[in-house]
C-alpha cells in the first residue's frame, strides 16, 4: 500500500471514528472539553474523561488541531524537527517534512497544513493527500491569512556586505499566486534599523477578532532577541503601522481580545521571567497602552475571558536572577478587570507549586491552566459553576522553559469550536 491509499483510508478512518471517538460536526456542541498534549515524549488526547494514546516513541511536541479536530499536526523526531500529521480518531500518523517541525499552522476553516521548509511556505490539505504545494520561497515567518485564502509573510532579510541587513517585507501571498513572487503584495517595509528599532525578521502573524489588525514581534539577531523585540501592529491594508512596546521572546505573551480590536501583551525587556514584565493593554489603533501589573510583581501569558477581563499567570518580582530553581517564586492565576481596573486572586497553589499559562474555553466556560512544580505538571480546570479545581490530566511533559519563561504550548492545546463559543 502506496503513501497516498494509506492517507486515504487514514482520512476515511477519521471521519467514520469521529461520531464515537471525538464527536462529530453535527454534535460539536454537546462536545465534552478535549486536548491534545503530550506525556513521556507521546502524543495522548483527552475527551472528557477519556484518554487515548496515539503514538509510541516519537518524541511528540507541539501538538495543533486542525478547525474541525479531525486532524492533528506535531513536531517529533530526535531534534525535533519532523512535522507529522495524523487523524485524532483511528489511522496512522505520516510524516509530512523531516526538518519543518519548528513552525507549522493549519489554515482557520480548512484542513490544510501550511508549514516552512528552510526559507518556503509549503501546505498540504489533509483530505487530499499528494504533494505539497509550494506557495512562496525566501520567507522569514508566516500566518495563514483570517479567510484561509493564503498568507501574511515576512521576507527573509540578509546579511550585507557592509554588516547592514536588507529590510524586512510584510507580504500577502495569494494561495492562487502558487509561489509566483509577482502576484505577492508587499504591505509594509518594516523601518531601518536606528536606536529604537532593529528586526532582521518576524515572530508569526496573530490577527485580531475582526480581521482589521494583525500584531507581530520584530525581531532582531537571536543574542538580541532573546531580551529584547518590539511588538508591532500592522493593518490588514499596511496603511497603518504601530510600536507599541519591547518585549522579551515568547511569542506566547501577547492575545487579542475575543471580541474587540484591543491588545493584551507582556511588556518590559529582558529574558528573565521574573523581573520586569509587566501586563499592558491597548486599544488598536493608537491606543494609549495601560498598566495593570502592581509594583512588585511580574506578569506571564495573558488569556483573555471576554472582552474586559484577563487571566495571567503573577509572581513576586524578584529583581536578581536566582540560579537555583528553588529560589524562584512559583506564581498563581489573577482575573484582571479592565473596568475599574479590579483584579482578584483566582488560584492559591501550595508554596511548591506554581500555575501557569490560564486558558480560558468560552464555549464550556472553563478556565484551564497548568499546575507544576518545575518537575512535574498536571492540567487543572474549574468549570462553569465555580468550586473547587480539580485535576484533570495528571503526568503531562514540562513545557519549554527559558529563564522562567514557560511555554506549555510545547507540550499542550485546548481545542474548543470557536464558531459555537458564547460572546
Amino acid at each position: 500500500m502506496n503513501i497516498r491509499q494509506k492517507w486515504l483510508l487514514a482520512a476515511l478512518a477519521a471521519a467514520l471514528t469521529l461520531g464515537a471517538g471525538i464527536g462529530t460536526a453535527s454534535a460539536a456542541k454537546d462536545a465534552p472539553l478535549r486536548a491534545a498534549y503530550v506525556r513521556g515524549g507521546d502524543l495522548w488526547i483527552r475527551e472528557g474523561s477519556v484518554e487515548r494514546q496515539l503514538t509510541t516513541g516519537q518524541r511528540a511536541a507541539g501538538p495543533k488541531w486542525s478547525f474541525d479536530a479531525r486532524w492533528i499536526a506535531y513536531a517529533a523526531g530526535e531534534n525535533g524537527r519532523e512535522l507529522w500529521v495524523r487523524p485524532a480518531g483511528e489511522g496512522e500518523g505520516h510524516l509530512v517534512s523531516r526538518v519543518a517541525g519548528d513552525r507549522f499552522e493549519w489554515a482557520p476553516s480548512l484542513n490544510r497544513l501550511a508549514y516552512r521548509e528552510g526559507n518556503r511556505i509549503d501546505w498540504i490539505d489533509a483530505e487530499r493527500p499528494g504533494q505539497p504545494i509550494n506557495a512562496a520561497s525566501g520567507i522569514g515567518n508566516f500566518s495563514w491569512l483570517p479567510g484561509g485564502g493564503g498568507f501574511v509573510a515576512s521576507s527573509e532579510s540578509e546579511l550585507k556586505p557592509d554588516g547592514g541587513w536588507t529590510p524586512v517585507r510584510i507580504l500577502k501571498i495569494p494561495l492562487s499566486a502558487q509561489g509566483d513572487a509577482a502576484r505577492f503584495r508587499t504591505l509594509y517595509t518594516l523601518p531601518d534599523r536606528s536606536d529604537d528599532f532593529f528586526a532582521v525578521g518576524t515572530s508569526f502573524f496573530r490577527w485580531s477578532a475582526d480581521g482589521r489588525w494583525m500584531a507581530f514581534l520584530a525581531k532582531p539577531t537571536a543574542s538580541l532577541s532573546a531580551d529584547s523585540n518590539t511588538l508591532c501592529v500592522l493593518s490588514a491594508d499596511g496603511s497603518s503601522f504601530q510600536q507599541l512596546d519591547k518585549m522579551a521572546g515568547g511569542e506566547q505573551q501577547f492575545a487579542w481580545a475575543e471580541g474587540d480590536d484591543r491588545l493584551a501583551y507582556i511588556a518590559g525587556e529582558g529574558r528573565e521571567a521574573t523581573s520586569n514584565k509587566r501586563l499592558e493593554t491597548a486599544d488598536i489603533p493608537l491606543g494609549r497602552p495601560t498598566i495593570h501589573t502592581p509594583a512588585g510583581f511580574v506578569d506571564q501569558t495573558p488569556a483573555w475571558k471576554g472582552d474586559r477581563r484577563i487571566l495571567v499567570s503573577r509572581a513576586r518580582e524578584q529583581k536578581e536572577w536566582a540560579t537555583e530553581p528553588a529560589k524562584r517564586p512559583f506564581p498563581y492565576l489573577v482575573e484582571v478587570g479592565l473596568r475599574g481596573k479590579r483584579e482578584r486572586r483566582v488560584t492559591s497553589p501550595s508554596s511548591a507549586h506554581g500555575d501557569y499559562a490560564p486558558v480560558y474555553l468560552p464555549a464550556s466556560r472553563t478556565l484551564a491552566w497548568v499546575r507544576s512544580d518545575r518537575r512535574s505538571a498536571d492540567v487543572m480546570i474549574v468549570g462553569a459553576g465555580g468550586g473547587p479545581a480539580r485535576v484533570w490530566i495528571r503526568r503531562i511533559d514540562l513545557g519549554a522553559n527559558y529563564y522562567e519563561q514557560w511555554n506549555w504550548g510545547a507540550v499542550l492545546q485546548f481545542y474548543e469550536d470557536r464558531r459555537k463559543a458564547s460572546r
